[in-house]
């Protein structure tokens, strides 16, 4: 399956953003570096929409490569993780795997100077 956007980040805000990217009808892959975090997004994911009523298409992962594999192009990836070091460690592993019209939105609460770049 291809998704229609991407999360990294599947804490309280990157998970309860996919659920309500999912509600209004939108496919979208998870991927977080913790399994629990996987494991609480696809129970929380499973039924159906409260917006459309139509069952919810998400899918998380551990894995980098399934994650970037699963999503559309050009891709559509949202961060939703710590500011400083773990923005630029993620941007760093998503870079080799991205095309030029693949788009990334820090989420997060970066300092702006670091989001400008």
């Amino acid at each position: 399956m291809n998704y229609d956007f991407g999360m990294i980040g599947l804490g309280t805000m990157g998970r309860n953003l996919v659920l309500n990217i999912a509600d209004h009808g939108f496919s979208v892959a998870g991927l977080d570096r913790d399994a629990a975090k996987v494991a609480t997004l696809h129970q929380e994911a499973a039924g159906h929409s409260t917006v459309t009523g139509k069952a919810r298409v998400v899918q998380g992962t551990v894995q980098l490569a399934a994650f970037i594999g699963a999503l559309k192009t050009p891709r559509r990836v949202m961060m939703l993780v710590p500011a400083g070091a773990a923005v630029d460690a993620v941007i760093a592993d998503l870079l080799p795997h991205l095309q030029a019209d693949d788009l990334i939105i820090d989420g997060g609460n970066s300092h702006y100077v670091d989001t400008n770049r």
